[in-house]
């Protein structure tokens, strides 16, 4: 029995190893088939149908190099960067004889930035091949990229020593020589290419785009005259007469020779849909909706340019086509990169942030050089209140797309708000050139103007701007502030008077309205009446209700202040200055325990009540006891971690305490600007704690944003001359605290600004 035991299992071992066998032959045999079909349909220009077929010899062999490195070919035909790129690498590594695989794959690298990456496969490949041409130009541009223009240099000499007649070579030449500032070496390549091929696009293209960067415009018409008589049936040297037109303003005829590119190539969509990019710059967008929509009617796979027609809708308000467009696209091709950027936009809108930028990073991903992505991505990080991160991607949108007018104008919003103004009013200036009709531009450069106290420049332009969009709040109310800073007070009251009776509610307006009566003689009893009467036409407002408290408090009639504080508090839980106000009062009135007391059984009966911590902390911190003011303003935080009195307050106290923690104390404080970013005691919150860390310059910019904002606070400009004299600035920090101490007004830090400015105008 044994023996017929070792028999059958030798049997059987043989039959295994005979199934393994035949299926390996029968394998190889099938893969084979799969890639000739593929090879047959590829004859027959069936693409899909080849693709099928390589991946099934690919299933059957995963390391079919070959199949690989044809279907990386068919994915960039089809127009699908990410699968072509893993299958050409794929390739290259299975067989590194393949110098086409290596040479595109290093393409990929360097097109995703990945320059260490794409060295290593051009040095493969030309360890093999010392003298190919196409690693040899590859290394070229590599070198240009990475600032070795005497590498590049060398490395396209040897290829066009490889390849003297390949006018390709000469394009990279010249580009090489006018990197190095040999411009007449560099036009003499651009021309050598021409004369290799004379019936070539890209040839003429690079050459007026030389003489446009030199800024030979006359030169360059010649050029594009030349090329379309060379080439008559090609559109591409109207858009290129086209952009010289934009660049000296001429739309008129921009549009001719728009139009003659559509005579030539009238079915061509890409171009119908660059022409609609015309027409939105223009400002016309009845006709770039019908040139999107023409696009789309033309094109093979309307999906790419329903997509573009999404994305106007999306931009210019119009939110049911968009979704309607979206709709489309998703069905046709569910990867459409554009629809994708919309329905990250649509996120955005939904304030679902994180969301967006997780989809914009992935896109980034394959499409590392498209601008408008890393736009997207800014004003997510934006948002996110990230404004570091929202500043380098701006960088990098503008960097890759200087024509994108809408980055300039949001690098130049956050500008504005970190109070950098000259940056402010460049980045403006850019927008506007690009895009004339950019009102958020327009308003952030007559901004610039104003902040910087340019008075008459900033009047003329936001009276200009109030004359293209009448009664617009923003615009009046900076108008008013450009005639206050030239001392023209009825005009300045005549204009936040029209803001009033627009806004009844604009307390800003307001409060200079006070001012304007108060420099005019009118009593406290007059102030009283004009804010009860202005509160009458805005029963809901608390920051009218704060206004008026004031007023009161100005009366020496603490109790009606307390309770119109304690009303704002209802009105706007928000508003750190009425918790502070009546815990002030309560304070003054003796009443501390009573009022602890009444906020305790609050937060009993109520734990999560932000104003009854709010409350709590402004009473311990009126009647000294921080340790636990910090506690109550820290259990405000932890119901809602971003509440901007909180973080505010709880700022400014450890910023003062002992050994103070002053990373935290600016963590807080930059919670707290996020959140409420024209708010000055915030401002002066963040000043004050940049300035305790010993960044004066930081300090300096938010002190000056605080009195831009309300000049009539002596603490600030106290506290702005203490940082200009940090800076080194001393005679600019003697003015401010001369004005601070001019405006004869109490303020806590009196005495220490007195004695300060005593002993700085000693040390003169």
């Amino acid at each position: 029995m044994k023996s017929n035991r070792l028999s059958f299992l030798a049997a059987f071992s043989s039959f295994l190893l005979c199934s393994m066998l035949l299926a390996g032959c029968f394998g190889e045999k099938n893969k084979e088939e799969h890639y000739q079909k593929a090879m047959s349909y590829l004859q027959a220009q069936k693409d899909k149908e080849a693709i099928i077929e390589l991946r099934n010899a690919i299933q059957i062999d995963p390391k079919y190099a070959q199949a690989r490195y044809q279907l990386g070919l068919l994915y960039l035909k089809s127009g699908d960067p990410r699968q072509a790129f893993e299958e050409l690498q794929r390739a290259a590594t299975l067989d590194p004889k393949n110098l086409d695989a290596s040479i595109k794959t290093a393409e990929f690298y360097l097109l995703g930035q990945k320059k260490n990456e794409a060295r290593s496969e051009i040095e493969k490949v030309l360890k093999q091949a010392p003298d190919n041409k196409d690693g040899l130009a590859l290394l070229a541009n590599l070198e240009l990229i990475d600032g070795k223009a005497d590498s590049a240099l060398t490395a396209i000499d040897k290829a066009i020593a490889a390849s003297p007649n390949e006018d390709r070579m000469y394009i990279i030449k010249g580009r090489i020589l006018s990197a190095k500032g040999q411009f007449a070496e560099a036009e003499q390549a651009f021309m050598k290419a021409l004369e290799l091929d004379g019936k070539k696009t890209i040839n003429f293209a690079t050459l007026a785009a030389f003489y446009v960067e030199r800024k030979e415009l006359d030169k360059a018409r010649a050029t594009l005259d030349k090329m379309a008589a060379a080439l008559p049936d090609s559109p591409q040297p109207y858009l290129q007469m086209a952009s010289i037109d934009l660049r000296e303003n001429d739309v008129d005829k921009a549009e001719q020779h728009f139009q003659q590119a559509l005579k030539l190539d009238p079915k061509n969509s890409k171009l119908k849909a660059a022409v609609a990019n015309f027409y939105l710059m223009k400002g016309s967008l009845d006709q770039a909706e019908q040139m999107y929509k023409d696009a789309v009617a033309s094109a093979d796979k309307p999906e790419e340019f329903e997509a573009q027609l999404a994305n106007f809708y999306f931009d210019y308000g119009k939110f049911d086509q968009a979704k309607e467009m979206l709709a489309k696209v998703t069905k046709a091709n569910s990867k459409n990169a554009s629809a994708i950027l919309v329905n990250a936009k649509f996120l955005l809108k939904d304030g679902k942030n994180q969301e967006a930028l997780d989809m914009v990073n992935n896109l980034i991903r394959d499409y590392p050089k498209w601008g408008e992505l890393y736009f997207v991505k800014a004003v997510a990080h934006s948002n996110l209140k990230d404004m570091k991160l929202a500043k380098e991607a701006l960088l990098e949108s503008i960097r890759l797309s200087p024509e994108l007018a809408k980055a300039h104008s949001l690098f130049a919003f956050l500008a504005l708000q970190e109070g950098e103004f000259e940056t402010a009013k460049k980045e403006a200036t850019i927008a506007l050139k690009i895009n004339p009709r950019d009102f958020q531009a327009a308003m952030i450069l007559a901004k610039g103007v104003l902040f910087t106290k340019d008075y008459s420049t900033a009047e003329k332009m936001f009276a200009e701007l109030n004359a293209k969009i009448p009664d617009n709040v923003e615009i009046l109310g900076s108008l008013g502030l450009a005639y206050i800073g030239l001392q023209q007070e009825p005009k300045a009251k005549q204009t936040f008077d029209k803001v009033m009776a627009l806004q009844p509610d604009n307390v800003k307006a307001f409060a200079f309205l006070l001012q304007i009566a108060q420099k005019g003689g009118a009593k406290q009893e007059e102030l009283i009446k004009m804010t009860e009467a202005q509160m009458a036409k805005a029963p809901k407002s608390g920051g009218m209700h704060i206004l008026l408290a004031n007023q009161y408090l100005n009366a020496k009639q603490q109790d009606k202040a307390l309770e119109l504080y304690q009303k704002a508090q209802e009105l706007e839980p928000d508003n750190p200055q009425s918790y502070a106000m009546s815990a002030m009062i309560l304070s003054r009135q003796g009443k501390t325990d009573q009022a602890i007391a009444e906020l305790k059984d609050l937060v009993a009966k109520r734990p999560k009540s932000l104003g009854a911590h709010m409350g709590l902390g402004s009473l311990y911190e009126q009647s000294g006891k921080i340790d636990l003011a910090k506690e109550s303003y820290a259990k405000a935080l932890e119901i809602k971690p971003d509440f901007a009195p909180a973080a505010n307050n709880l700022a400014w106290l450890i910023a003062e305490g002992k050994d103070p923690d002053l990373g935290e104390a600016l963590r807080l404080a930059m919670i707290a600007k996020q959140q409420q970013p024209d708010d000055v005691h915030i401002i002066d919150t963040l000043g004050w704690v940049h300035y305790k860390r010993g960044s004066f310059g930081l300090a300096r910019n938010e002190f000056m944003q605080a009195v831009q904002k309300q000049d009539n606070m002596p603490v600030i400009r106290y506290h702005l001359a203490l940082a200009l004299y940090g800076e080194g600035k001393k005679q600019e920090a003697i003015k401010e605290l001369e004005k601070a101490l001019s405006q004869n007004q109490p303020f806590k830090e009196k005495d220490e600004a007195e004695a300060t400015l005593k002993k700085w105008r000693g040390e003169q």
